[in-house]
């Protein structure tokens, strides 16, 4: 985590402008003394000390922390963006970056390969009844660059979320906008012999259930290019998507 409190005097603090002779520092969920980690290689953090048991002391990966940064120093450079703050913490989850955007509450959350459909759901129905407006982001994917992905489940969770729309992180406060196409397999014709009779199958398309073809938006900016919007519970296969607030970008559909 990149936050933590120092113990003197219970102000939280950002590891990066921390020295360690300003120790100790407390988780603040917790309260646990964490400890402040500088090298020269990976993001400034601070890391519980074992045994974890405390929710925040699930690693991140440090594309994670580095995205978190980014969105966060980003928005910082905007006039139009108040109150900002880094791992807010509203009780039930925290926000990896939280902001008043023009007046529109918003807590971004970066999207975690560890965290299940249930954990999504509860986080984003929190929200919901704090009167704050969600936006999730997945972290950069190359393989989006190809004609044909296989989304996983917390794409396909967001897809039906934002109206058909899913956000990559792209860099600073800069997002990635892809929607899902349905990807079309050609089933061949063929012909053969049965029985001294002519069987014949194939010769149709047919939709893939596992492959999309990405089709991309124009890139948006967390600042400029979104409006808070209420989404109605909705429910379509295996993707359930309770009542929520959500953060979604303004452009028109770009896929027919």
């Amino acid at each position: 985590m990149l936050t933590a409190l120092r113990q003197s005097d219970s102000v939280k603090v950002i590891a990066r402008e921390c020295e360690r002779n300003a120790a100790p520092f407390q988780c603040p969920t917790c309260r646990r003394e964490v400890t402040l980690r500088k090298g020269n290689i990976k993001v400034h953090h601070f890391a519980h000390k074992p045994p974890v048991t405390c929710s925040r002391g699930r690693g991140e990966s440090e594309q994670h922390l580095q995205v978190k940064l980014a969105i966060f120093d980003a928005l910082g450079r905007e006039s139009n963006v108040a109150d900002l703050e880094i791992e807010r913490d509203f009780g039930a989850s925290v926000a990896d970056v939280y902001a008043r955007i023009s007046g529109t509450p918003v807590a971004i959350e970066i999207q975690r390969s560890t965290l299940s459909a249930n954990e999504i759901n509860a986080r984003t129905r929190n929200y919901h009844q704090l009167g704050i407006y969600v936006l999730w982001i997945a972290l950069p994917e190359p393989a989006l660059t190809t004609s044909k992905y296989s989304p996983s489940a917390w794409e396909k969770w967001c897809h039906a979320t934002y109206f058909g729309r899913v956000y990559y992180w792209e860099q600073g406060q800069v997002l990635k906008v892809v929607h899902f196409d349905p990807y079309v397999i050609e089933v061949p014709h063929s012909t053969w012999y049965e029985d001294g009779s002519e069987q014949s199958a194939g010769g149709y398309d047919r939709r893939s259930k596992r492959w999309r073809k990405p089709r991309f938006g124009v890139p948006a900016l967390i600042s400029a290019s979104f409006r808070g919007s209420s989404r109605q519970a909705w429910t379509g296969g295996t993707v359930v998507v309770p009542e929520c607030s959500i953060y979604v970008d303004r452009q028109a559909k770009w896929w027919a």
